[in-house]
């Protein structure tokens, strides 16, 4: 979440490089161009479909197991930011070496600094969380697992967004991503539905997140939104379910506009001030924003939270790509909100690209806030497409 403070110590992006992504979202500039946007044209890398998440050799759709390091592939995956301590680091403030499990030193209890963005490959979905150009730390978190089947791969993802106005946000945001994630698989594995499964998840979410808590008067708080992607049947065809509290968002973003199914769109609703003044009908979405409370939360995830899972709706969108799942937290859409700018940014170029440059138009714009991508495509490949259509 947004909150005021110093600029920390970081390059930024160059004047030339806003006028790039101002060029992609307007439509006139050709994305998805630079050499580096493209996976190698090859046989051997059109076979590489993931990456083992231990070792980071190529494996095809069929392996099982990793022909490099031996690990069973069926399920991949990631949580970040990687909050596990080195064993070689030395606190930045008094220079002790000894941390605890929560990444503060043991010596001063200066939390220890994380690298300013950590990313992961998962193959159907790219992962980033970057710190910004304003906050000390990153208080968001992501975590995501994909699971490879016969029909293809379903995805399953949480994005938390750590609210800075209570003590250990970091820790709250944490808790809720991957205490989501765990639960929603575990309840896919007994064969619940997935509208159920996604219920288990942020159910877990809010235990997890209450679980931080070390008593009265400590309640490190977060938003959560949550999507499962799986195949529902036909070519290309899709199932997305959502669940969120809070300011995170999820989108579908479509190749091409005209004959999207749907058209590229936000699915999730936010539970903030402006939402619920446009929802009143007080106010449209755009002076909403210019509200001075625009981001104070309705729903949270926390120890103080009056809510429960239970009380959140749970929707789900059948969409035939190609397109894109965008899940994010607010440090990407305080910069760009509208679906269809959102869209063409995300398909302009291979889904890994394409992340770092969502991320990129947001530190571009300024970076005051941390900034979360889980970016998944769905059916054809976005840059097959493009080729197909330059």
């Amino acid at each position: 979440m947004n909150r005021e403070g110093g600029r920390e110590p970081r390059v930024g992006e160059s004047s030339s490089q806003q006028r790039k992504w101002t060029d992609i979202v307007r439509g006139t500039a050709e994305p998805g161009r630079d050499d580096d946007s493209r996976e190698p044209d090859t046989p051997e890398a059109a076979a590489v479909v993931r990456h083992c998440p231990q070792c980071g050799a190529g494996a095809r759709g069929a392996d099982r197991y990793c022909e490099q390091c031996g690990r069973e592939l069926s399920i991949d995956r990631a949580v970040l930011p990687d909050r596990t301590v080195d064993p070689a680091a030395v606190c930045a403030e008094c220079g002790a070496t000894e941390f605890d499990p929560d990444g503060y030193c043991a010596a001063c209890g200066e939390l220890r600094r994380l690298p300013d963005r950590s990313e992961a490959d998962l193959g159907a979905v790219q992962l980033i969380t970057d710190r910004g150009l304003v906050h000390a730390r990153n208080e968001d978190a992501v975590a995501a697992a994909v699971l490879h089947g016969e029909a293809g791969p379903t995805v399953v993802i949480a994005v938390c967004d750590g609210v800075s106005t209570s003590e250990d946000p970091q820790l709250a945001a944490e808790a809720g991503a991957r205490g989501g994630v765990d639960a929603c698989l575990a309840a896919m594995a007994a064969d619940r539905a997935t509208d159920e499964a996604v219920m288990a998840g942020l159910a877990a979410a809010f235990d997890a997140v209450r679980g931080v808590s070390r008593g009265a008067g400590h309640s490190p708080s977060c938003t959560y939104v949550s999507a499962v992607l799986r195949p529902s049947g036909g070519a290309d065809e899709f199932e997305i379910t959502i669940a969120n509290v809070g300011d995170s968002r999820a989108y579908w973003l479509s190749v091409d506009e005209a004959r999207g199914l749907p058209p590229s769109q936000r699915l999730s609703v936010d539970d903030s001030w402006a939402q619920a003044l446009v929802t009143a009908g007080v106010m449209d979405e755009q002076a909403a924003m210019r509200d001075p409370r625009a981001h104070a939360l309705v729903r949270w995830l926390g120890a103080d939270a009056e809510h429960k899972a239970a009380d959140t709706r749970i929707s789900t969108v059948q969409v035939r790509g190609p397109g894109v799942l965008l899940l994010c937290s607010d440090g990407l859409w305080n910069y760009l909100s509208d679906p269809v700018s959102l869209a063409a940014i995300a398909t302009a170029s291979q889904p890994r690209r394409a992340a770092r440059d969502l991320v990129e138009y947001a530190l571009a714009g300024g970076g005051n806030d941390n900034i979360t991508v889980a970016l998944a495509a769905v059916g054809t490949k976005v840059d097959e497409l493009r080729g197909a259509e330059s």
